[in-house]
């Protein structure tokens, strides 16, 4: 006599974090302190005196660029520690979001607001940040996900 039933799934090991899967949520989260410490970093950034610190004679705009390189470490830490098990998949959309946001942003506002093109210098340091961003969020995401591991 055979049986009908289908077979028992075996249930998967356990994975610390849950799923490889790309959570939504954590991403948003990871995203969300990105933009927390970049968008008004950038708000101020791009009005300081009336124009970008970047085409002023000071060298006030590496401050700046550090706020929101935290802002793309400390994302990349809550991605690794929210999902230690695919923490350099959650850290790179999170940043690629929170760069597409920022990048979107600066278009609208040189397009809409101050009528302005976008010079090849520019764009050239948007691709280089967008790429220094990606690198910070990944590499502490693996510090997020060492620190999401029990002790024993």
């Amino acid at each position: 006599m055979s049986d009908s039933r289908p077979p028992a799934a075996t249930p998967a090991a356990p994975t610390l974090g849950g799923s490889r899967r790309l959570g939504r949520v954590d991403v948003a989260l990871a995203a969300l302190v990105i933009l927390a410490l970049a968008v008004p970093t950038m708000a101020v950034e791009e009005d300081w005196h009336g124009r970008p610190m970047i085409d002023q004679p000071s060298h006030l705009w590496i401050v700046a660029a550090g706020i929101v390189v935290v802002g793309f470490l400390g994302g990349g830490f809550l991605a690794g520690y929210r999902r230690p098990a695919a923490a350099i998949a959650h850290a790179a959309a999170a940043a690629a979001v929170a760069a597409g946001v920022l990048i979107m942003a600066a278009l609208a506002r040189r397009f809409l607001v101050v009528h302005e093109g976008v010079p090849t210098a520019i764009v050239e340091l948007w691709c280089s940040g967008l790429a220094a961003g990606m690198v910070c969020s990944v590499l502490s995401s693996g510090l997020g996900r060492r620190f999401a591991r029990p002790r024993r």
